[in-house]
């Protein structure tokens, strides 16, 4: 039977010993202390160990273990001089750095005060990864060089890795990778020489290659390499990374870009972007005359960002796209395009406090060929709900003045009897101040029933109006808010919440000015309503338009206790309805306006099902319906989809010369699922239909393949064609295919922008 030695070495436990060479019986007593000094750095447990006291060597046979200066050997046998800090270990040779890469091999020479040492073959592991070579040294400042390496993700044999790197290795323990004359190799077969390659251990960088085909395309290779151009040495540091795009399309020809992403820490992060495309097929102007600026040859897009967190209370946000032409986002960038069809270019300030914030932002476009509201500055300042000195009055605010001025798109090759939207007649500017102030009075009766009423008072000063003129908007509100909580304790241990509520208001509008027919110019939701959810002042904004009614509604609430005993709502559902009682408002029947409800169901973190539903009862059509649902069927089939309809009017300063542009109409459905069949096969589809026009809108999947290290991925994409509401302008369809491969030891969050659809 074997015991468990340790020795702790000092020297006046060396003198001790009665001879020159002893050995140690393999007994419990021989365990060895000593008062810690200069040496309790070092700690080793073994099964048997000698002690020769001429020559200072240790030797430690049978599961060998020493702890050193932040090192931990493991070995099948190992030799030690205490004085120089030399060790010898033979036989499964494991060192492990703490927090850092391990080593293995069956033979090592180190010293562990100093961390040098030279072995004749070996083994590190570096993360995900792993450094293979006949020869490897390890310096005192942590790095390891490995002469004709093999570095590599894979977990099978080294004759028969997927992928792998093979050159000169530099390794610095969970800092980088360099490989010196590296030939990259996938399934044995060269594929590449780098004179020199860098890994970040902690950064996505390296090359990146996406090969495919689309119709507008044609055959296409996206190139980008991602690479550090200074690195701070402290983790509080500040990084700067390149990121550099060679494109080539067959239809297109080559395209260029530059970009430079930085993490300043506490100053906030940020990237300036530069491409360059020398387009051979632009698109043709008179199929898109209505809908596109005159395109160039020679397109770019220039970007900037940067988000920085000065103090826990203020945020400084910098956004801005600056374009050759309105279509290089859509040619060239179609999923930026998808995110923003119009780019957002703005500056803003923002400071919070517990009971006030307030802002400054300055905004506007860039390029003439879009559409938008700039503001040229505007200012803010929110007020909390707070309470008024002792009392229990609550009070609170909103805010803002500044300079608005809106811009209609220019086209150069717009046909003359063409009115596009919002056209020139929605070109103009002002100043606007506007304030809004609102007192409320909680209170319970009976802790029964909650009641809070509420009086307010909204002012907005308009510097110009349709005639020409200075205009006053006035708005003042008094209502009451009212609801009753009854709650029953079911006998499976759930709950069930019955809320109903009833909410009056009374809005009345007016407004003074010199010309008292003047309509004021709208901007945003401060002077308009924007979408049918506005339309009655139900998500807690001021109605541009006079308001007298009730919202009743009831709420109920099932509850289930999770696995933490921790009450979650497993069902909700809310059903309401607008009741108007003057026919001066923005309806003109009298009576109930619209009847809504909304519906949340999650039983488990495997279904999820929400519906939120509005009914238009005066033109007797749904406005507004928003149906999804996500279900995991079993482990690794996912399933999803739903259905947006949307039927109603858009409110501007003024209707549009094109009757469709004063409605949104919108029936859509679509759905898709994702499938893993096993942990090396697994495959998508999902689809969008267009219920308007009974046409296929888009359709697209992709198959893929993993192994152990690497991952491949097959996408597909068909997007149908239409034609625009004039007519005129017509979208061709496009077919896409795309080949993209990674590592699996990698994360695909980070924001791969050289994959550009």
């Amino acid at each position: 039977m074997k015991f468990v030695i340790r020795c702790l070495f000092v020297v006046a436990v060396a003198a001790t010993l009665a001879a020159p060479h002893v050995t140690l019986a393999k007994s419990p007593m021989a365990i060895m202390k000593a008062a810690t000094d200069v040496y309790s750095n070092l700690e080793i447990l073994a099964d048997k160990f000698e002690v020769d006291k001429q020559s200072g060597w240790t030797t430690a046979t049978g599961n060998v273990r020493i702890k050193a200066y932040g090192h931990e050997l493991t070995a099948d046998s190992a030799r030690l001089h205490q004085e120089r800090g030399d060790v010898q270990a033979r036989g499964n040779v494991v060192i492990k750095r703490e927090g850092l890469g391990a080593w293995t091999g069956d033979y090592i020479e180190y010293n562990y005060k100093t961390g040098q040492g030279l072995t004749s073959s070996g083994y590190v592991r570096a993360g995900e990864f792993f450094i293979s070579s006949d020869e490897i040294t390890r310096a005192p400042d942590g790095r390891t060089e490995a002469h004709h390496a093999i570095v590599s993700t894979c977990t099978n044999d080294v004759d028969h890795l997927h992928w792998c790197v093979t050159g000169n290795a530099i390794y610095k323990d969970n800092d980088y990778i360099i490989v010196k004359n590296a030939v990259p190799w996938l399934f044995g077969i060269p594929i590449g020489y780098m004179p020199y390659y860098y890994r970040d251990l902690d950064r996505h960088y390296g090359f990146r290659l996406v090969p495919g085909y689309t119709s507008k395309w044609g055959a296409f290779l996206l190139g980008g390499y991602i690479f550090n151009i200074y690195s701070s040495d402290h983790d509080s540091g500040p990084r700067l990374d390149g990121r550099t795009h060679l494109d080539y399309r067959t239809k297109r020809g080559i395209a260029v870009g530059q970009d430079l992403v930085w993490d300043l820490k506490r100053w906030g992060k940020g990237r300036v972007e530069g491409y360059y495309a020398w387009d051979e097929d632009t698109p043709d102007k008179l199929r898109d005359q209505n809908w596109m600026s005159d395109i160039p040859d020679d397109r770019y897009r220039y970007r900037l960002q940067h988000k920085a967190d000065l103090t826990p209370r203020d945020q400084f946000l910098l956004r801005g796209t600056y374009s050759s032409d309105s279509e290089m986002n859509h040619d060239f960038f179609l999923k930026k395009y998808r995110d923003e069809t119009t780019p957002m270019n703005f500056m803003s300030l923002e400071h919070r406090e517990h009971t006030w914030a307030a802002g400054a932002i300055v905004s506007g476009r860039l390029n003439d060929f879009y559409a938008g509201v700039a503001r040229l500055p505007e200012g803010w300042v929110n007020i909390t709900p707070q309470p008024i000195f002792d009392t229990p009055l609550i009070y609170e605010s909103q805010s803002r003045a500044g300079v608005l001025n809106r811009d209609a798109a220019h086209y150069e090759n717009a046909s003359p009897d063409f009115m596009y939207y919002p056209g020139e007649w929605a070109d103009y500017n002002l100043a606007r101040v506007d304030t809004a102030h609102r007192v409320t009075l909680p209170f319970k009766v009976h802790d029964v029933l909650a009641v809070v009423p509420r009086a307010g008072y909204r002012g907005t000063f308009y510097s110009d109006s349709e005639l020409d003129s200075e205009l006053f908007r006035h708005s003042a509100e008094v209502g009451v808010e009212a609801s009753v909580r009854g709650t029953s304790e079911l006998e499976n241990g759930g709950r069930h919440i019955f809320e109903p509520y009833l909410d009056y208001s009374y809005q009345p509008v007016w407004y003074d000015g010199d010309d008292k027919g003047g309509r004021l110019y709208t901007f945003d939701r401060h002077d308009r309503s924007v979408g049918w959810l506005d339309q009655f002042g139900m998500d807690g904004t001021w109605l541009p338009y006079d308001w007298h009614g009730f919202r009743p509604g009831i709420r109920n609430i099932w509850q289930q206790a999770d696995d933490h005993n921790v009450m979650r709502d497993v069902f909700m559902w809310d059903a309401y309805t607008a009741i108007q009682i003057d026919s001066e408002g923005n309806y003109t029947d009298k009576g109930v306006s619209l009847l809504g409800t909304r519906l949340l169901y999650t039983p488990s973190d495997k279904l999820d099902v929400k519906l939120h539903t509005e009914y238009d009862t005066e033109n007797d059509n749904f406005a507004y319906v928003n149906f999804a649902t996500f279900y995991e069927l079993q482990k690794g089939f996912r399933v999803g989809g739903g259905y947006l309809g949307r039927d109603h009017e858009l409110y501007d300063y003024d209707r549009s010369p094109v009757p469709q542009w004063n409605r949104v109409n919108e029936n859509l459905i679509y759905g898709g699922f994702t499938h893993d069949i096993n942990s090396v096969w697994s495959y998508s589809l999902y689809t969008r239909y267009d219920l308007r026009y009974n046409s296929l809108d888009e359709v697209g999947g992709y198959i893929q393949y993993s192994l152990d290290c690497l991952v491949f991925r097959l996408h597909t994409a068909y997007v149908n064609n239409f034609h625009r509401i004039d007519n005129i302008s017509k979208r061709d369809d496009d077919f896409r295919i795309a080949f993209t491969m990674w590592f699996k030891a990698e994360n695909r969050d980070p924001d791969d922008d050289w994959l550009t659809w």
